[in-house]
């Protein structure tokens, strides 16, 4: 897993010599944001599925910014994290949104279609009041699920992984144990 991740992974130093990011190349530059371990990787990995179902503001890059806070202050994978959150783009913003507001109705006690069909009448800024909170509250819901159910896949992809190279490194060393038995 790790060869595969530093295989796709841009390097380091290249990215240090983008002017645009020669500012932020002490921070950026912490070893530990570039490593991968499986508890930096597999953080990054849940908290990227939290970071993407934050509404999209398409003007601000919201998801950018909060990624690499977060990523920096916590020491986590940021290769793993920026890709992450690229889940939630311009394709999938529509359900995305539709599905958080669907969810948080629902946690609301409010009957999704009549919600819908009552504000579609009404003027844009009412409209936007009257979803902002379902959009928020399901948002909120099904990105800790994303994340908790992101970071148990990781975990367990990581380690079925080490017990596969595990097993294939035992299998290659009592072949050759037997080849020399022979």
């Amino acid at each position: 897993m790790q060869r595969w991740l530093k295989r796709i992974t841009p390097q380091r130093a290249v990215l240090e010599q983008r002017w645009f990011l020669r500012p932020f190349a002490a921070l950026c530059g912490r070893a530990q944001c570039w490593t991968f371990h499986r508890t930096s990787v597999t953080r990054a990995f849940a908290l990227g599925l939290f970071i993407a179902f934050i509404p999209p503001a398409p003007p601000l890059p919201i998801h950018i910014t909060l990624c690499a806070l977060a990523g920096l202050t916590l020491g986590l994978n940021l290769p793993v994290l920026f890709a992450t959150v690229f889940l939630s783009n311009p394709v999938t913003w529509l359900p995305q949104v539709v599905g958080c507001v669907w969810v948080g109705a629902k946690l609301m006690g409010l009957d999704f279609v009549p919600f819908v069909q009552q504000i579609a009448h009404q003027h844009m800024g009412v409209v936007l009041q009257k979803l902002w909170s379902p959009l928020l509250l399901g948002s909120l819901v099904l990105g800790c699920l994303a994340a908790l159910s992101g970071y148990v896949i990781a975990q367990a992809l990581w380690r079925a992984r080490v017990v596969y190279l595990l097993n294939r490194r035992r299998r290659a060393r009592l072949m050759r144990v037997e080849q020399s038995a022979r």
